[in-house]
């Protein structure tokens, strides 16, 4: 941090400082001036029924005015002292500080640094301004394809994304000279990890699916986000329209589903808070592998039949779609062809513990009573740029949540491990899975969104040659006789990716036309039921190249039926967009003209 910015923190601390040893040192001289006539001489030539007045009633009267007065001064004064250094680090007044309307007021009053992608060129930023008719405006070029990651800001309903996460750094003045100089200084500059260009193709893509609502996230390899996009979602400018702001907040509360303020690739609102899961479906199959390999559980073999597997103590059988039957298999062909029974029986086998331990290196709740609501300190941001805490207000995912505790049947620990179940899940924490498969060292590590930024290791998750053995099974999805097969055979001459798709069913509340529940039916004691509707989510997580992985990725779209027909096909889309930029190594399209088709069966619900 410049000295110059350091010398405009310690300063005022320091004039206060000053200040409250002269109030003190004022505060002494009256007590001692108190303390030395507390007992004045009385005129003893009044008379006895007039003794009590003059002189000695007034300074009875000017020493309790004194004691009062002093103890006024400490109170100020010790208020004063707890705003200037206590609330420094307290993050509730600094949250409340922040959301001030005369803070606010003071933020928008000068020119904000500019958000800049990792290009840094000028005509890529993700936030500037521009000159309207002489009027200087603050502008997001691109939109609604990135507004829940730039956010918004206005001195009347606050700001949300980047403007309100790196608000210090983008209002911090860029010299002493330029804050002493100018009543309204110029803030930093700030660069980001994101690249423009491919955060507008992923969103794109996702508005091409017709589906409710999507979500991408994409990361480099020390898991810097290249993009993340969330949709629906809503142009910047509207909260300019009080009417438009307010009835898109009052929807938040009402039909939260609905709602375009979601960052749907983090679970998130865009001004923070809130809870919005997914279940995985097979893509938690990876970790289920992962845990099984790195302990060496991979010669296991189960059977596969039409009537499904029951696990101990249910009733309950689960089975594969359509009642399909995949006989006695192992590891790798359970894995390519998406077997729910294998995996059910192959989670039992690893054993509810294990998993549960593999589950908190993710940062994982594993039980349902952890009343943990977010999980703070996962991202990684330059210190410079701000406080975590900060950051995580605006950024930090729900905590993502599995049922491995003592009160889970074998029945939970089964359907868990085919994605079901009790298992709520965000798209980025699938990306975050499928970047630890990709890495070369099996390790979780944070995500960012510095360009540049270190790698910072959240924990050791599994073994170098677990996550060696894990990148082969995950090849073989894309590969002939793989779930992902048509999605990735019309590239198969232009680049390799590994991936897993996953079909993930769940039960959402069916709404009108006006977002209005629909209420189903009244109970007994008046409560309206509202009616669902059973929704398939559409899942594929990977990475790219399948040799030598330089991107991760996870891709959701909201009742978009099986994993290889809506979700795998953008991810095949994002590698080859990421490839023209220059992140992954691709051929050619004139390679691919020999390319064919091969013959699949039947799709299979993955």
């Amino acid at each position: 941090m410049p000295l110059a910015w350091q010398l405009s923190m310690i300063i005022p601390k320091i004039l206060t400082f000053i200040f409250i040893l002269v109030a003190l040192l004022l505060s002494a001289v009256l007590m001692l001036a108190a303390w030395k006539h507390r007992n004045p001489s009385a005129n003893t030539g009044l008379a006895e029924e007039v003794k009590d007045f003059g002189p000695t009633a007034t300074n009875r009267w000017l020493r309790g005015l004194r004691v009062f007065f002093v103890l006024m001064i400490l109170t100020v004064l010790g208020f004063h002292g707890y705003w200037v250094f206590r609330a420094n680090s307290d993050a509730a007044f600094a949250k409340a500080k922040k959301g001030d309307a005369r803070n606010r007021r003071l933020g928008e009053n000068g020119l904000k640094g500019w958000v800049l992608d990792r290009t840094g060129r000028l005509d890529s930023a993700l936030i500037r301004y521009r000159s309207d008719n002489g009027v200087i405006i603050r502008e997001y070029p691109l939109s609604a394809a990135a507004v829940h990651l730039t956010g918004f800001s206005d001195f009347l309903f606050g700001s949300g994304g980047f403007e309100a996460a790196y608000s210090n750094w983008l209002t911090a003045p860029v010299s002493a000279y330029n804050r002493l100089q100018s009543p309204n200084p110029v803030g930093k500059d700030l660069k980001l990890s994101l690249d423009s260009n491919l955060q507008r193709e992923a969103f794109t893509l996702l508005q091409a699916t017709g589906k409710p609502a999507a979500a991408v996230v994409l990361l480099l390899p020390n898991n810097e986000v290249l993009a993340m996009a969330s949709a629906p979602s809503f142009e910047p400018r509207v909260i300019t329209d009080e009417k438009e702001w307010q009835r898109l907040n009052d929807q938040v509360a009402e039909a939260l589903p609905l709602s375009p303020l979601v960052n749907r690739a983090l679970g998130t609102l865009m001004t923070g808070g809130a809870a919005f899961y997914y279940r995985p479906g097979s893509t938690f199959k990876t970790f289920i592998a992962a845990v099984a390999i790195d302990n060496g559980i991979t010669e296991e073999r189960f059977t596969c039949v039409g009537e499904g597997f029951t696990p101990p103590g249910s009733r309950q059988p689960i089975r594969d779609y359509a009642g399909e039957v995949h006989g006695t298999i192992g590891l790798q062909e359970a894995f390519k062809v998406s077997c729910n029974q294998y995996f059910s029986q192959l989670g039992l086998k690893v054993g509810r513990e294990r998993l549960a331990n593999y589950a908190k290196k993710l940062g994982f709740a594993v039980s349902p009573d952890d009343r943990t609501r977010r999980a703070e300190q996962m991202w990684s941001i330059k210190e410079e740029h701000g406080s975590l805490d900060e950051f995580d207000d605006i950024f930090a995912p729900p905590l993502q949540r599995l049922n491995y505790s003592n009160k889970a049947t074998d029945y939970d620990v089964a359907l868990q491990s085919i994605g079901q179940g009790y298992a709520d899940l965000t798209v980025m924490q699938m990306a975050l899975l499928a970047a630890t498969a990709a890495s070369q060292d099996g390790a979780y590590v944070a995500p960012t969104f510095e360009a540049g930024a270190p790698r910072k290791i959240l924990s050791p998750f599994i073994k170098p040659q677990t996550a060696t053995r894990l990148r082969e099974l995950m090849q073989l999805v894309t590969k002939p006789g793989g779930t992902a097969v048509g999605a990735f055979a019309p590239y198969a001459n232009r680049f390799s990716a590994g991936g897993k798709t996953g079909t993930a069913d769940r039960d959402v509340t069916l709404y009108d036309k006006n977002a209005k529940p629909v209420v189903d039916y009244v109970d007994k004691e008046g409560r309206p039921r509202y009616k669902q509707v059973g929704w398939t989510d559409s899942w594929f997580i990977g990475f790219a190249p399948a040799d030598n992985p330089q991107i991760a990725f996870a891709v959701m779209v909201e009742n978009g039926g099986q994993g290889a027909k809506n979700a795998a096909p953008i991810a095949a889309k994002l590698i080859e967009k990421a490839g023209s930029l220059g992140y992954v190594k691709i051929n050619s399209p004139a390679a691919t003209s020999k390319a064919t088709r091969p013959a699949t069966t039947t799709p299979k619900r993955r």
